[in-house]
This record gives structure tokens, C-alpha cells and sequence, in this order.
């Protein structure tokens, strides 16, 4: 498999038609042919350590994409960048929401998303909405690696902070599945004001594919729908604001985005139709920059998260007879979750800069995080199957985690210390939660420049991921067939990472290369503790190790023509946490060979390229992503026994641009072409749900994009 692997890399990573440009930096626009060699050694970021810094003296692997550049990904939305971003596989749920994979570790909550550098995840499940339209982002940094010393809980896997536009343009986008979506952004600026507002609005009927096999057995209402060939339908509407306000020292931002959308196949495995998921989120801040002399900032800031989660989901078809009470359900079986999460927040940076060598940032944070309400009601009693019409809690299920609320204090210190050719970065940060504890989190990098063209860095990281209200209150049956209960005993989830990397930058040819360790501990699942399918419950069971690496090659063989490729690939083995999980669970393991203790239901290799080409007013770009072969775990007998083979993949995106004039620029875009993409479920007892090549993915698109700048 590996030799395998390795043959197929070298021949994506130098076949010249898969390769296309992606620049790991920002701080300017344009293309990485347009830049010298001194400019890409100036680029600058910012997340690595919420202040801006070159990109080869950053504490952090990171990659950044451009608005620019966001064309030569085909891309349309945020998930259609990330795929191409080494350490990263996408993919969708059964529940329509989009996943992600970061080396290797996929779990809600374990990346941090950020617009303008507050955070978007919902608290109580710790989900974030990755199919954001890209049309009001100017540019993404992507952190791979732990980000807690600076940003907290979630920032364990990595963090993704987008960077809202800065323009006056419109555009347009249609095509097949009635895609439509429109975007205004707005720029005025004199003296002393700047506004920046965005105004959109994106649908999609989505893109159906067929369902080849069921969960449910032998019942013609499942899948099937009453239908040999159901197809899924994760339709989408999303309307959303953003506005950025800046007044001399003073700061104003807010994003709002209401989605409604359907499932992809429903929370319990079975065809779901007339499901209807809406959220609304919420997110604004106000700070302002005082300033004392030139080498001290000091930022006392305000925010406001609020996520409204009223998702209707479809558990059987109208018409559906229950086989216990023989009562008949006109409208199917349905259930209906709505809560609204509220973080109020404040903060203190203080920024020093003591000379040119050595400057300092340390600062404090105060959160009070409620879930104002929660409830859940079905048309129908589970005790009995019996049909009820009106939505109530027929059961009188208690609901542990309304109006449960969770109080945040941290404090953060970070020094950077330059000399010579040397960059070092030392940082801790400590995290204390009324309802577990305390978690405190270090970081170390250092830079060397070992000459003009040749930048190493090594660095260290602890981060954490506290247990969100729904792993430790919930007390309802929604997410799977049984349910899942909460569990006020977990403790958070935490990784130690060690990683090295190297930069090579020479004329037109640039190199990444990166190595890393991950040791990931109190890993939180669902466990079920009686192991017979019964109903299951959030537990720390276990650890995982993971090591792995990845590299990127960007060359610009010419000014009009850009070639790229990179590859990730990594290597996890698992192990039970014996004080939490059945004794036969640890003695089945045991006896395994090494080879089934390695963990690969997301695939363990990744390879993406591509090329951009302009010829006059002509603009051509290809890009493609691979991931291998992926399986079931076999850490416990029922996950053996649920045999999957998830077949890999090798996609492409094309782009053919025609720019009228300075002005407006014409796209037609086709995603996702190639051979079918499949991924695992939710859990890995239910990863043969859908069939033994897994749970299949959304397939091609293709869309006609109008843009016009002023």
C-alpha cells in the first residue's frame, strides 16, 4: 500500500496537467508569479499569533488563500477551498452538515472557526457552518495544529479564521440544481470612517444522489421511500450580512447568517424528505485601540455570539403505519429540537513592543456562555409508537441542559524574541471553567533563517477541547436509532503536538515540507457501555497517536502559467482508556494485530494539484484531489463486524474564465468530476448503513459565475 502510495504521489506531484498555484501566505494579492522572491519572504499573517508577522517566523504550520486565488480552486464556497489544503478531507454528514477531517482527527468542536477573529462555532454541539459563500471573504488563514495557548477551547486540531472583503462589486452565480446565489459588497472610506458592508444570498436544491442500501430492513418506507431508488435532497437558503465599521480607533464588526436547509439522509438513517434544519447565527463585537506612544496598544473588547437551532427532522415518510400501535402517521414521524446558545464576552489585550528584538502579548478573557432555552417535541409517543398529531413531550423527558449555563475565565501571555536569524515564541495560556476545571496550555516555536532561500521551524503545542453542553447534558433520544445520553463526568479532550517544518523559497519555486507528532488523549465518542446496541453515551475512551507529514510545491513556470501540488499523509493508532470502557472491549483489542489498531475510516493519504493558465483574456484552471482507500475501525467486535470498504476517489475542478474588461470577469465552474465519492457516517457501528462502500457524497456541479467590480 505505501509503495503503491508513494509511486502514485510522484506521479501527481510532476505530471504537469494536476498542478495549479496556491499561496501558503498573504498580505498582498495576486498570484505567487507576480511576487518576487524578497515579497514572499515578506508576506505576512496574522492567526498564527493574533498579531501580524512573516509567514516564515509565524509559530505555526498555515496556509492562507486569497480572493484572487479563489477561482484557480473552482471554488464557489469555503468547503470547496478546504479541500485542496494539505492535512484536510471534506465531506458531508447524514445530517447535511459539511465535516472535517484534520490530520486525521475529525470530531465537532475540534477546530476553531473564526470570522474577523471571533468565533462562529455553536457552543453546545460545537459545529461550525463550513459551506459559507466565499463571495464576502477577502482571504482564509488556515492553522493546521493546536491554537489554545492563544484562542482557548476548540482550537485543538487547528483553527480557520476568515477575513471578510474590502471591495465595492457584485456578483452572480447560477447553474444545475437551481444553484442561485448573489452577493453586494459595499466599501466607503474617508478620513476618519471606513465601511465595509456585504449583503447575500445563496439556494440550492442540492445535489441528489442514490442511496444503494438501507439501515432498515425489509420496510418498503425506509431509503426507499416507498420507491425502489429514493435520491437525497440536501436543498439549502442562506441569507447573511456582514459589516465591518471602523471609526479612527474604533472597531465595529458583525455577521449574521439565517440557513434553512434539509438532511442528507436523517438523523436516524432513514429517508427524511420533509426535514427542515434552520439556524440562525449571530456574531458581533466592538474593541478599540488605545494607543501609548508607538510600542504599546492596549484593546479592551465586547462581543456577542447568539446560534438559534430549530432543526424539524423527518424519523419516517407520511403515510408511515407503526408496526407496534398500528396507528398510521399522515405526516411521518417527527421530531423538532430548538435551543438558542448566547455567549457574552469580554477581553483585554495588551500589546508591548520593548524594542526591535522582543515584544509581548498578554491579555484576559471573560466568558458567560447560556443555553437560554432548550426543547424537544415529536408528534408522536415513543412509548408505544403511538401517533399524537400536535408536537409535545409525550414521554416527559427531563432536559438536563436547559438553561444550563458555563462561565469562562483565561489568561495569556506570549513573547516573541528575535535575533539574528533566530525567532522565538513562548506562550501559556490558562483556561478556567466552572463546570470542569482548569486547562492550561503551552506553546514553543522557534525560526531559523538558515539563509535567504532556506527558513526552518520547530514547534510545540498543548491545546484542549472542553466536552460541549450536549456531550455533557443532553438527556434526549435525537441523533441516532437508540439516542445518546450525556455525561457530566467527561473531562476535556486534550493533544500534545511536535512538529518541524521547512520553507525553501528560490526565484519562481517554492517548498513546504512539514513533520509532525500528535499525541490526543480523553478522546470523546459515543460509547455504548453495555455493548449489545443499546442506547450509547458521550465517554472519554481513549487516546490516539498520529503521526504523519505533508509537503506542497508551488512553481510559476511562466508569468501566465502556475503549477501546484501537495500531499498529506498520516499514520493513527488508537488505545481503550481501561477506568472507562468494557473489560472485553481491552482484551479484544489487545489480541489484534498492529494493523487493526490503526484507525482508517477517513482516508490516510491525500494528494491535490492542479494549474492555472491566462492566455490574453482567457483564464483555465484544473484542479485535483485523491484520497485513498479507507475502511472500518476494529477497535471493539461490533465495529469488525461492520464491514466497509470505502473505495477512494480522484476528482477534479475546472475553472474557464473570460474577462470582458477591467471590470467584469464571466466563470463557468464544474465541481466534483470523477469517479463517486463515498465517506463513513456519523459512528462507526453504523458505517456499513448505507452499504459496503459507505455513505455516498455529493456529486458533480457545474455553475456560471458573474462578476463585476467597481
Amino acid at each position: 500500500m505505501v509503495n503503491r502510495n508513494t509511486i502514485l504521489f510522484v506521479i501527481i506531484l510532476f505530471f504537469p496537467l494536476i498542478s495549479f498555484s496556491q499561496n501558503d501566505s498573504t498580505g498582498k494579492n495576486g498570484d505567487i508569479a507576480d511576487l518576487s522572491l524578497e515579497e514572499l519572504l515578506e508576506l505576512k499573517v496574522f492567526s498564527a499569533a493574533k498579531k501580524p508577522q512573516l509567514e516564515t517566523e509565524a509559530p505555526a504550520i498555515i496556509s492562507v488563500i486569497e480572493h484572487s486565488d479563489f477561482k484557480n480552486f473552482g471554488a464557489i464556497t469555503l468547503i470547496d477551498l478546504l479541500k485542496f489544503i494539505p492535512g484536510i478531507e471534506t465531506s458531508m454528514g447524514t445530517d447535511g452538515q459539511y465535516r472535517i477531517s484534520l490530520r486525521g482527527g475529525r470530531k465537532d468542536g475540534n477546530i476553531l472557526v473564526l470570522i474577523n477573529g471571533q468565533q462562529i462555532n455553536d457552543f453546545y454541539n460545537g459545529r461550525a457552518i463550513y459551506d459559507l459563500p466565499l463571495d464576502f471573504i477577502e482571504k482564509v488563514e488556515i492553522i493546521r495544529g493546536p491554537g489554545s495557548a492563544i484562542y482557548g477551547s476548540n482550537a485543538m486540531a487547528g483553527v480557520i479564521n476568515i477575513f471578510t472583503i474590502s471591495q465595492t462589486s457584485v456578483s452572480v452565480t447560477g447553474g444545475l440544481n437551481s444553484t442561485l446565489n448573489a452577493n453586494a459588497n459595499y466599501t466607503v472610506q474617508n478620513e476618519k470612517v471606513k465601511l465595509d458592508l456585504s449583503l447575500g444570498y445563496y439556494q440550492s436544491d442540492g445535489n441528489s444522489q442514490l442511496i444503494e442500501s438501507d439501515k432498515v430492513k425489509d420496510q418498503e418506507w425506509s431509503l426507499t421511500y416507498m420507491d425502489k431508488n429514493y435520491r437525497t435532497n440536501r436543498w439549502n437558503k442562506d441569507g447573511y450580512v456582514n459589516c465591518n465599521l471602523v471609526s479612527n480607533n474604533l472597531h465595529f464588526n458583525l455577521f449574521n447568517i439565517y440557513r434553512q436547509q434539509g438532511s442528507w439522509v436523517g438523523p436516524v438513517f432513514i429517508a427524511s424528505p420533509d426535514s427542515k434544519l434552520i439556524t440562525n447565527q449571530l456574531a458581533a463585537n466592538i474593541f478599540y485601540d488605545y494607543r501609548i506612544g508607538d510600542n504599546v496598544i492596549i484593546t479592551p473588547k465586547l462581543y456577542y455570539n447568539s446560534n438559534t437551532h430549530d432543526f424539524l427532522n423527518q424519523e419516517a415518510p407520511d403515510n408511515y403505519v407503526s408496526a407496534t400501535s398500528g396507528d398510521l402517521f399522515p405526516d411521518g414521524k417527527l421530531t423538532r429540537e430548538k435551543y438558542t446558545g448566547v455567549t457574552y464576552g469580554s477581553s483585554l489585550d495588551i500589546y508591548i513592543k520593548a524594542n526591535e528584538h522582543f515584544d509581548i502579548l498578554t491579555g484576559s478573557v471573560f466568558e458567560d456562555l447560556s443555553l437560554a432555552k432548550y426543547d424537544l417535541s415529536r408528534n408522536y409517543k415513543i412509548v408505544g409508537d403511538e401517533y399524537q398529531g400536535a408536537f409535545n413531550n409525550y414521554d416527559n423527558i427531563e432536559f438536563t441542559q436547559d438553561k444550563k449555563r458555563r462561565f469562562v475565565f483565561a489568561y495569556f501571555l506570549q513573547t516573541n524574541f528575535r535575533i539574528k536569524k533566530f525567532t522565538v515564541t513562548a506562550g501559556l495560556r490558562y483556561d478556567d471553567y466552572n463546570d470542569f476545571g482548569q486547562s492550561v496550555n503551552p506553546r514553543l516555536g522557534i525560526t531559523y533563517k538558515a539563509t535567504q532561500h532556506i527558513h526552518f521551524k520547530g514547534l510545540y503545542g498543548k491545546a484542549f477541547r472542553a466536552p460541549s453542553f450536549q456531550e455533557l447534558y443532553d438527556n434526549s433520544t435525537i441523533g441516532n436509532e437508540y439516542g445518546v445520553k450525556g455525561n457530566t463526568k467527561l473531562t476535556p479532550e486534550d493533544i500534545n503536538t511536535v512538529e518541524i517544518g521547512t520553507v525553501i523559497n528560490y526565484k519562481k519555486l517554492q517548498i513546504k515540507y512539514n513533520l509532525y507528532y500528535i499525541q490526543n488523549r480523553n478522546l470523546i465518542r459515543v460509547y455504548d457501555p453495555h455493548g449489545g446496541g443499546s442506547i450509547g453515551i458521550y465517554e472519554n475512551i481513549g487516546d490516539v497517536e498520529t503521526y504523519g507529514n505533508g509537503g506542497t510545491i508551488t512553481l510559476a513556470l511562466a508569468p501566465e502559467f502556475h503549477v501546484f501540488a501537495n500531499y498529506s499523509q498520516f499514520l493513527s493508532t488508537f488505545k481503550w482508556n481501561e477506568n472507562n470502557v468494557r473489560a472485553s472491549d481491552v482484551a479484544f483489542y489487545d489480541k489484534q494485530p498492529d494493523y487493526y489498531k490503526e484507525l482508517r475510516n477517513v482516508p490516510t493519504l491525500k494528494l491535490n494539484g492542479g494549474f492555472d493558465y491566462t492566455i490574453k483574456k482567457v483564464f483555465i484552471a484544473i484542479g485535483i484531489n485523491y484520497g485513498n482507500e479507507a475502511e472500518n475501525n476494529k477497535r471493539f467486535y461490533l465495529e469488525t463486524d461492520h464491514y466497509v470498504r470505502i473505495p477512494y476517489y480522484l476528482q477534479g475542478n475546472i475553472t474557464l474564465g473570460y474577462s470582458v474588461n477591467k471590470h467584469l470577469n464571466i466563470n463557468i465552474i464544474g465541481n466534483n468530476l470523477g469517479t463517486q465519492k463515498y465517506s463513513d457516517p456519523e459512528e462507526s457501528t453504523n458505517i456499513n448503513a448505507f452499504g459496503l462502500k459507505g455513505l455516498i457524497q455529493p456529486g458533480p456541479s457545474l455553475l456560471l459565475n458573474v462578476i463585476y467590480k467597481l
